[in-house]
């Protein structure tokens, strides 16, 4: 009888969760859609930047693993230029990354 409990519960609660991420406004979306994304003159230039660590450490684990650091970065940037009917589309990603395992292990580039 419990299990049968807990199946309606499951359902009921999935069901408020459909529910609640269902409920969104069609005015922002509307709003994007008319708004024309190439209406910039010139230089538009951004990018984004990200640093990733990571760090896994066993002591007295019984079912053996190895202790081990990481480091992941990312650098993606673009320039673009546009005057009339000439467009200049230029972009640069770049990754690096590195994975130590163990105590003596040597760093591997993973990236």
């Amino acid at each position: 009888m419990k299990t049968m409990k807990r199946k309606i519960l499951l359902v009921i609660s999935s069901v408020i969760i459909c529910q609640m991420t269902y409920g969104q406004s069609p005015e922002g979306e509307n709003k994007l859609r008319t708004t024309s994304s190439d209406t910039a003159i010139g230089w538009k230039k951004g990018g984004i930047v990200g640093l990733s660590i990571s760090q896994a450490s066993f002591k007295n684990w019984a079912a053996g693993g190895q202790n081990s650091f990481s480091l992941n970065s990312l650098l993606s940037v673009f320039a673009n230029y546009k005057k009339g009917k000439s467009t200049l589309d230029n972009t640069l990603d770049i990754g690096y990354g590195f994975l130590q395992q163990g105590k003596n292990g040597s760093p591997v580039k993973t990236d």
